[in-house]
């Protein structure tokens, strides 16, 4: 469920090169720790561009990423909404945290009521 992209290097060039389409997108440190998982509705003026363009324009209200935000990956995606959640559950459940660190920092709008993923458990047959 995460993004299967190499990590981006920020640069006026990279930004430009991001296409105006909704979608999803994940900032990392220079080591490339996960720090937010964001997305981009129709609502941004440029989409996905226009999103990850404020933060790494150094003045992000977010003190995480103004300070540590060194790369980015995006994907576009028509289901922006749904695939953040899936790729927030899934953090939860493959690092045992609730929020990676940039959520964390942000403000309560940034943290939605998230469900939990788990594996399905087979359905027994009964003897009849």
């Amino acid at each position: 469920m995460p993004i299967r992209k190499p990590w981006i290097q920020p640069s006026i060039e990279s930004i430009r090169a991001i296409p105006a389409v909704v979608g999803v997108y994940e900032i990392a440190d220079a080591e490339g720790n996960l720090l937010y998982i964001g997305q981009a509705g129709g609502r941004e003026p440029f989409g996905l561009r226009t999103r990850i363009a404020l933060h790494f324009g150094g003045d992000d209200p977010n003190a995480v990423l103004r300070e540590r935000a060194a790369q980015f990956r995006w994907e576009a995606n028509q289901q922006y909404t749904t695939k953040r959640l899936e790729m927030l559950m899934q953090f939860q459940r493959d690092e045992g945290r609730e929020w990676p660190p940039a959520h964390e920092a942000g403000d309560w709008r940034d943290t939605p009521q998230l469900g939990r993923l788990r594996r399905s458990q087979p359905i027994e047959q009964s003897g009849g």
